[in-house]
């Protein structure tokens, strides 16, 4: 028997889309094991929560839904989930990531063995369109997918936790990091991680299990890449890590595939989109502290 194969688990769905809930339960439910619960945190009122299938859901016994009744972000869908799991380990899958019953069993097996945060490898299904030009594998990232020559990293797309060890360590995630509204801050997954091993959680990245990210065409453009990677700027300021981060940006943008000019120009191009919201974030930071200040000393 595989190692973990009877280990329970929730799995968790949060979307603020809902267009893309029904099809992602039905993607989820098919790798459910016998003893697994679904759990959908849509962040959105209820009267915009979509009907979702019932011929392909596990039983409503199985399956629970939890309208936020607001856009609250996806850290704090992250966050109401670990305190509404039945089970000790919960399982995280974005709504537009397709998972495979091999990686559900791979990370069973990581999480029996002791792991207490691991996820999957995610590749990108650009879903029949072509990669553009300006999208090398070192930008892939910026869609939430993994480069295929390049070590895998644990991703809040495909990613599972020990609950119960995350609460015993005191580690949550960073509500001001991660989607809400029409912003495209980032880095609650990897922040999360971050201090989950920085109290000496065991992470364990499941280099070759493989689940697919499928992309939508409005994402392949110029004017989306460059405003994630500005985002992502703004989001490692956030975080109190905006010189590494632009560091670890420049190495991702000039590590892609193609001819080294291309390359050059377009890691060029992407790190000053990244500076742009490290700056804009420390504007915003600057003016936030005078405005308080001001109304401290009006009182």
């Amino acid at each position: 028997m595989t190692l973990g194969a009877d280990l329970p688990l929730t799995i968790v769905i949060c979307s603020n889309r809902p267009d893309s809930l029904p099809a992602a339960v039905t993607r989820t439910a098919a790798t459910m094991g016998p003893k697994d619960r679904l759990l959908v945190i849509a962040d959105m009122p209820a009267q915009h929560l979509p009907t979702l299938p019932t011929d392909a859901s596990p039983p409503p016994s199985r399956m629970r839904v939890i309208c936020n009744e607001g856009n609250q972000g996806l850290a704090h869908s992250r966050n109401k989930a670990m305190k509404e799991a039945t089970t000790q380990h919960v399982v995280f899958l974005d709504d537009d990531i397709v998972p495979t019953t091999e990686a559900m069993t791979r990370i069973r097996g990581a999480l029996t063995a002791g792991a207490h945060v691991t996820g999957t490898r995610i590749t990108a299904h650009l879903q029949g369109s072509r990669r553009p030009w300006f999208l090398t594998s070192g930008q892939l990232h910026y869609l939430g997918s993994h480069a295929p020559a390049q070590p895998a990293s644990i991703w809040g797309g495909s990613f599972a936790i020990d609950v119960e060890h995350a609460r015993l360590l005191g580690v949550g995630f960073d509500e001001r990091l991660g989607r809400i509204g029409g912003s495209l801050i980032s880095a609650e997954d990897t922040t999360f991680v971050r201090e989950m091993t920085a109290r000496g959680a065991i992470a364990t990245i499941l280099h070759d299990a493989e689940v697919q990210h499928l992309i939508p065409a409005h994402r392949l453009t110029l004017s989306y890449l460059l405003r994630r990677a500005f985002w992502q700027g703004r989001s490692e300021a956030r975080r109190n890590d905006a010189r590494r981060g632009v560091g670890k940006e420049w190495s991702r943008n000039r590590s892609g595939d193609g001819t080294r000019p291309v390359r050059a120009a377009l890691a060029l191009l992407y790190t000053a989109s990244v500076l742009l919201g490290v700056c804009r974030e420390a504007i915003t930071r600057s003016r936030t502290s005078a405005a308080d200040a001001e109304t401290r000393s009006d009182r």
